[in-house]
């Protein structure tokens, strides 16, 4: 099922687009969708449009009033508002960074970031240029089919270049950077201490270890650079359970008030 349709990133404002064949198919034989059927959707922005299935080549867009949809039923208003959540993931081996990214859009973040640490067991360092075109492309239909059926309002982006984790602090630097680590730390606050008082217009970057978790000589180089470290106090989770319940955790204390300590 389709909550809503995300434009193409090649979309600026026109008032019809040619489909691709991918789309179209889709639209007419999967959803079958028939001429004259309206649904909402998003831009690359987050901005709301009404659509229309002129033919099986071309949809009719137009900005929706109010920013409110003719058709919107199933988006996420729960997530307006709040601070924007990044989430910085580790390198998970086999599939599981597919389901980080799936669960990770669904829930409503603003950005997705690999990283390669010294515990990950894939290695981004060796892929050729081809292979990290085709992986970037194949998370960015992960990407859009979540938009898709979530209705998420939030328009989820993957930043393309997998990061090494000394370049963690500096990505970070303009908003709160958090990670998560499997032991406690010396001088280290809850989640809701740290998220209290964050604004709306906040950024709050997320970070997530691999299978192996963090060593000590990251934690430090982390703290360093101005990084919080947090202990969820959990059963011991696998790397992309710990990704989905940070993000949920986090999402459900900005939205309550007032925040609790986790």
């Amino acid at each position: 099922m389709m909550r809503q349709s995300l434009l193409p990133k090649t979309y600026a404002g026109e008032g019809t687009l040619t489909l691709s064949e991918q789309d179209s198919r889709y639209l007419t034989k999967v959803l079958r969708y028939a001429p004259g059927t309206c649904f909402n959707g998003i831009d690359q922005s987050g901005k709301v449009y009404d659509l229309v299935l002129i033919d099986k080549q071309t949809l009719g867009i137009s900005p929706a009033e109010n920013g409110k949809a003719k058709q919107e039923s199933d988006t996420l208003p729960s997530v307006k508002g709040l601070p924007r959540l990044h989430l910085l993931q580790c390198l998970c081996k086999g599939k599981k960074d597919d389901s980080i990214i799936r669960q990770a859009t669904e829930i409503g973040v603003l950005s997705i970031t690999f990283v390669q640490s010294r515990f990950c067991v894939s290695d981004a360092s060796n892929k050729t240029i081809k292979a990290m075109k085709a992986r970037n492309e194949r998370y960015e239909a992960i990407i859009k089919e979540a938009i898709q059926q979530s209705g998420s309002a939030i328009p989820t982006s993957l930043t393309p270049e997998v990061l090494g984790i000394e370049e963690v602090p500096e990505f970070c630097k303009n908003g709160l950077g958090i990670f998560f680590h499997q032991e406690p730390l010396e001088n280290q606050q809850s989640l809701g201490e740290l998220l209290a008082g964050q604004t709306p217009n906040a950024d709050i970057y997320l970070f997530v270890g691999s299978e192996g978790g963090f060593s000590a000589e990251e934690c430090a180089l982390l703290k360093q650079g101005g990084m919080f470290p947090v202990l969820l106090k959990t059963n011991i989770l696998r790397a992309e359970t710990a990704a989905v319940y940070a993000l949920a955790a986090c999402q459900s204390l900005l939205q309550e008030k007032p925040h609790l300590p986790l």
